[in-house]
Order: C-alpha cells, then sequence, then structure tokens
C-alpha cells in the first residue's frame, strides 16, 4: 500500500460514523470483501492497513496504514474508536524479521511475547496474535462470522457431484492436507491417478499448481491429466477464526492451467472469493468446483 506510515487515507473518521469493527488487512481482496459483508450486516468497519501489504482498494473505507511495528498505536487507535472486535483478513507476503521492525513504545512492551509466536509456523503465529489482541481487551472474530456467505457451502457448487475416480483422488489429498496441517506446514494439495503428486509449503498454493505444469513438460506427470483435484483443507486444530483456505478467480486459472479436472474444498471451513467471478470462470473453464465434508470420506476430520 502506498502513503506513510500512519497516514489515515479517509481523514477524519466521518461524522455519525462509529466504527465497531476492525479489519486487519494484509493482501488481497478478503478485507474488502468482509468490509462489505459487514456493512451488510449493519457493522461499521474500520480498515488497518499493514504497510506494504495491504492494498489500496481498502480505502473505500476510513482507516490507517500502520507498519509491524507500531502495536502501541494500533491498540490506542482501537481504545480511541471504542472497538472491541477486530478480524485478521488477507495474505502476508513476507514475515517480517524482529530486527528490521520500528518498534514503538508498545512494540517494545509486547517484543517477548511476539518473539516467542514469531519462531513457529502460520498457525502459532496467528493464535499468539489472537492471544495479544485479546490481551488488549480486543476480540478477534471469524471472517466467516462477519460474512457468512464467503464460506464453501456442501455439494456441487459447480459441475457434478464428482465421479468414484475423482472421490479417490478427493480422499488421497484431502488426508494429505489433514497430515500437512498437523505439521503447520500447509492447507492445500493435489491427487490424480490414484496418488498424492504435490502439496503446498510455504510458496502457497499457487507455485504448487506452478510445479504440476513443470512436471507434465518434463513428463513426469502425464500431459492429459485424469481426474486430478485441488484439495484445500483447514488445519486440524486451527482457529477458525483466522486464515481460512481460499480460492479466487486466479486459482481456478491456475488449475486449469495445471490440467486438473477440479477442486474441492472442505465445507464450512473454506472462503471463496470473488464468488460470482470464481464460480464462472469454472463453469467457463469446465472445472468442477466441490464442497466436501469429512463424513463424506470416512474420515472424522
Amino acid at each position: 500500500m502506498a502513503g506513510a506510515t500512519g497516514e489515515r487515507w479517509a481523514g477524519r473518521v466521518p461524522e455519525g460514523y462509529k466504527p465497531d469493527l476492525a479489519i486487519i488487512c494484509g493482501y488481497g481482496s478478503l478485507p474488502l470483501e468482509i468490509a462489505y459483508g459487514a456493512v451488510e450486516a449493519g457493522r461499521n468497519p474500520y480498515m488497518i492497513g499493514i504497510a506494504g501489504e495491504a492494498e489500496r482498494p481498502i480505502r473505500a473505507f476510513p482507516g490507517e496504514t500502520l507498519s509491524w511495528g507500531q502495536l502501541g498505536r494500533l491498540f490506542a487507535l482501537l481504545r480511541e474508536l471504542g472497538i472491541g472486535e477486530a478480524v485478521l483478513a488477507g495474505g502476508i507476503r513476507k514475515r517480517p524479521e524482529i530486527s528490521e521492525m520500528k518498534l514503538d513504545w508498545g512494540g517494545v512492551k509486547a517484543l517477548p511475547q511476539v518473539l516467542i509466536f514469531m519462531m513457529g509456523g502460520d498457525n502459532t503465529v496467528l493464535s499468539g496474535t489472537i492471544k495479544l489482541f485479546e490481551k488488549h481487551g480486543v476480540r478477534v472474530v471469524g471472517a466467516h462470522q462477519i460474512a457468512p456467505g464467503l464460506l464453501a457451502q456442501a455439494g456441487a457448487m459447480v459441475g457434478r457431484k464428482p465421479g468414484a475416480k475423482d472421490f479417490l483422488n478427493i480422499r488421497l489429498a484431502f488426508s494429505a492436507c489433514k497430515a500437512l496441517g498437523d505439521l503447520d506446514i500447509g492447507q492445500a494439495a493435489i491427487a490424480e491417478g490414484g496418488r498424492v503428486v504435490a502439496v503446498e509449503g510455504a510458496e502457497g498454493t499457487d507455485e504448487m499448481l506452478a510445479r504440476v505444469v513443470r512436471m507434465r513438460k518434463i513428463g513426469r506427470m502425464p500431459v492429459e491429466g485424469k481426474n486430478g483435484v485441488l484439495v484445500k483443507t483447514m488445519k486440524p486444530g486451527q482457529d477458525v477464526r483466522a486464515d481460512l483456505p481460499a480460492i479466487g478467480p486466479r486459482t481456478v486459472a491456475a488449475v486449469a492451467k495445471a490440467g486438473l479436472r477440479g477442486i474441492a474444498l472442505e465445507a464450512g471451513h473454506s472462503i471463496i472469493l470473488d464468488r460470482d467471478k470464481t464460480l464462472d470462470a469454472a463453469r467457463a473453464a469446465g472445472i468442477y468446483l466441490y464442497g466436501v465434508e469429512a463424513k463424506e470420506l470416512g474420515d472424522d476430520g
């Protein structure tokens, strides 16, 4: 996001506008989609963009840009505005190095706690962040609690219900996702031809799909894929208030390029961004989109 740290991009909060929800904004469209969902629910969001991560469209709402180290300013701002709830939304391209963070006094005081959870995986970082907010009297809520329409529902959303061969691959990739999640590594896997062919690491879903493209080019996978599927699930034990797995139109395009047949999301625990565009893109590409429940797979999740 362009603009100086601490900049209020919509000026002072408009007269009569009483913010009751802070949206802590990383990159991507999720923060803005949550904001519109909040407005539909009668809420007044205030967008707090993370410098270098949040994107300019969030400036449609009142808000401010803060750097990673401005924890004192963050919690003082929430007290000043009388905001008692927050949503953590959007992606983080680069986890900050403690040595590079310009800490204000609030950041300095929180440093021992921050150092502990920053050494863990994504789930550890998010859990630690939630605890930090709660310590300051701010309740963290999930995106699905503010904008439930973002969630993937159970069953066929685009295309027909997957067949037996599709479900074989869905089951394999679903199990792989849960194993990855136990290690706090990733939330996605790809199965094709009755075997898991790719799992998500720190590089993210897009790069995993790009690996499949490269494997087809070098002959490690058949050029004409059969029943290949991308599966995304929540990590076991994950706090549902942050970092639910998500897809959007770009994911659909990458799945099509990778020669896969479909996408299966854990129903009720995954997010579909730009829903109309995503579903339209899947229809146009001939890719099924299915919300899968653990009970369908003979798995208790």
